[in-house]
């Protein structure tokens, strides 16, 4: 039997990793671990296995948390936004030589957790974070893309989402933590790599029009803070540019958001009250706070004047008119082959809403717990603290992938360009 301990295992995320995991396999033994006791026996009961149990955690409680993941194969770090949360658990990990994973996507938390490279490694552990989509899947790609190469010189990595989807039936909705990551990506400065440096430019404000498949088709993201720049150049040698994107569909939530984030970074208005707008705003409702209210529509009405947006699509914001929802990702690398200049890409696009959707906490729970088996199977020998591109094989990867969800990696549209 092989015992993980899921810290935040209530979470949206947390919740699709754990049922994969017991479908992958019924040697896996799950601690579900979380301050919120009720919700995460909720959780527990919907899973309906005699492989689950419950307990409560407090991270920052040193010795509670150390106490729960004594003895186990694997900790599974769900909590978030990991800025604030990543490094707690994996003290406790290397304290406790318990091998450790991750749904990290900020630079500053991965900056964090890799200073603790060193200990990881004496401590004989694998710490491997960043495990979610993007960061994640998208890692390994631009690691199958990067092989193809003899030089790698610029990454470009991107995602769109909803960020909306309806829980399964008996479950609840949760996502504070994903929403504070976002309103925190969107404010003040950011990391990007440029020439080989870390080099800060504004969040959230500077805009590429990429190629995505239909029906995203043209669509704008932002530079943002991700864990990809702190990764990349690390893992993938003689890489010179990293530029981190993402995006939020309908393109007129970019701006809601950006509204907000604004609101945050000056002080008039704390996290904790941001989130819980965002959170009813999401779920439908009108929630109230004239300041938070009149944000939203200051930076959609911003989106409109720049040209962002379209006169329909402004409208349609008004109206909060029911649509289909997308999300899609992209890696672009360039580099060179046999002394040419060449660019790969992989691309996808996916129905967020509606039938035959695959929502977020899917599309990013399932990658973790693939990457979850593939240490639990002793794939990953490399000690220390680790991301996906440095070492996650992509044809494995990539096959466990196809199986859990079918089609999300097969339907990639893949293009070569050669100069």
């Amino acid at each position: 039997m092989r015992r993980i301990a899921v810290i935040g295992g209530a979470g949206d995320m947390a919740r699709v990793a754990e049922e994969k995991l017991l479908a992958m396999d019924n040697d896996y033994h799950l601690l579900l671990a979380d301050i919120d006791v009720a919700r995460v026996k909720r959780v527990a009961e919907s899973l309906a296995s005699s492989m689950v149990e419950v307990t409560r955690v407090d991270i920052y409680d040193k010795a509670l948390l150390r106490q729960v993941i004594r003895g186990k194969d694997l900790v599974m770090n769900c909590t978030g936004p990991y800025y604030r949360t990543g490094r707690p658990v994996l003290e406790a990990c290397i304290d406790e030589k318990v091998n450790y994973i991750d749904l990290g996507d900020d630079d500053d938390s991965a900056v964090a957790l890799l200073e603790l490279d060193k200990p990881a490694a004496a401590a004989g552990i694998t710490a491997l974070i960043c495990c979610g989509i993007a960061p994640g899947l998208v890692n390994v790609l631009a690691r199958r893309l990067a092989d193809q190469m003899d030089e790698v010189e610029s990454i470009q990595l991107a995602w769109v989402t909803s960020g909306s989807a309806t829980p399964p039936e008996g479950t609840e909705k949760a996502g504070a933590a994903v929403t504070e990551h976002m309103v925190h990506a969107c404010m003040g400065t950011c990391i990007t790599v440029r020439d080989g440096k870390r080099v800060e430019i504004p969040a959230f404000s500077q805009g590429h029009i990429l190629e995505f498949p239909e029906p995203l088709g043209s669509f704008r993201v932002f530079e943002l803070g991700h864990a990809e720049t702190a990764t990349m150049p690390r893992f993938i040698p003689g890489v010179r540019n990293v530029y981190t994107m993402g995006s939020l569909y309908p393109q007129y939530l970019n701006g809601a958001f950006s509204g907000i984030a604004k609101l945050v970074e000056k002080g008039k208005v704390e996290m904790k009250e941001a989130v819980r707008f965002i959170m009813e705003l999401d779920a439908g409702k009108n929630p109230k706070g004239a300041r938070l209210n009149l944000a939203v529509l200051r930076g959609v009405l911003s989106q409109l004047l720049r040209g962002e947006i379209s006169v329909r699509q402004f409208g349609r914001f008004l109206s909060q008119a029911d649509e289909d929802l997308y999300g899609g990702i992209l890696v672009a690398v360039q580099g060179s082959r046999d002394g040419k200049r060449v660019g790969m890409q992989i691309s996808s696009c996916v129905k967020e809403s509606g039938e035959e959707a695959t929502p977020m906490d899917e599309s990013t729970g399932t990658p973790l717990a693939i990457f979850a088996s593939m240490l639990l199977d002793d794939l990953i020998t490399r000690k220390g603290v680790l991301a996906p591109e440095a070492c996650i094989d992509p044809e494995e990867f990539e096959a466990r992938m196809e199986k859990a969800i079918p089609g999300l990696i097969s339907t990639m549209e893949y293009k070569t360009e050669e100069g």
